[in-house]
């Protein structure tokens, strides 16, 4: 089945991730959640997720530990994308250019890079149909939880959408889950961080709920701020009664 495709009203030249509010982003062709895998300097491959809604991307690679905010523009056939790049829970670092092709029934991008370190290499996205899920805050009511080797997160999310949350380093956490428009599976993310030194301010982005063990067990949460980037995969924390 072709995807359900939208005139496109112009390329975006100036926008924020905290631009996308609640009901205010119009369906464009390339919205969606995004997945696949770039090469940099012919080595990889490396993973690639996005979120691109109303001309803004939020997106995050794994394996490179990048986080990325930006602008897309495109059609049926023509792909551009201008992002900033942060490194994976740390600081900004430089930006990267693509552009390429769509193809015919818009669920797979291909294109190539540029960035300011002049790296070079494709990427290959394809469109995941899990973003045609519906996802409200409301669903995601109760505790989330992260950990690696150096940090552990624990998030609570009200049924509002309101959340509140510590790590292991000291630093608190305040904001807002909210829908952006019915019908899809992205929401958009808004976070104050306090007490955490340089890290501290404003942080906005996307988040997406994905199924590992169970129904929306995982919530892929990445946020920017000015200078630093965050990329958490939350796992939902089922409380014993």
């Amino acid at each position: 089945m072709p995807r359900k495709s939208f005139a496109w009203c112009g390329l975006v030249l100036a926008t924020s991730l905290s631009s996308i509010a609640t009901g205010d982003s119009a369906p464009q062709v390339l919205d969606g959640l995004w997945s696949g895998e770039f090469d940099i300097n012919e080595r990889g491959p490396h993973d690639f997720t996005a979120l691109y809604l109303g001309g803004v991307v939020s997106a995050y690679s794994v394996s490179s530990n990048v986080v990325y905010r930006g602008t897309v523009a495109g059609d049926e056939q023509q792909y551009q994308s201008d992002m900033s790049m942060f490194i994976r829970d740390g600081s900004q670092f430089g930006t990267v250019q693509l552009s390429g092709a769509v193809s015919e029934q818009a669920t797979m991008i291909t294109a190539r890079y540029l960035t300011t370190g002049k790296d070079t290499g494709t990427l290959t996205l394809r469109y995941d149909p899990l973003f045609e899920r519906e996802v409200d805050p409301s669903e995601l009511t109760g505790l989330w939880e992260y950990a690696s080797d150096r940090l552990s997160i624990s998030f609570n999310v009200m049924p509002a959408g309101e959340v509140k949350g510590t790590d292991s380093l000291g630093c608190n956490y305040y904001g807002t889950i909210e829908k952006i428009r019915p019908g899809i599976n992205a929401l958009s993310v808004n976070l104050e961080m306090a007490s955490c030194g340089t890290a501290d301010g404003h942080y906005a982005g996307m988040a997406h709920v994905a199924d590992t063990k169970a129904s929306n067990d995982t919530l892929h949460l990445h946020v920017t701020s000015d200078h630093f980037g965050l990329y958490y995969p939350l796992q939902r924390i089922v409380l014993l009664q």
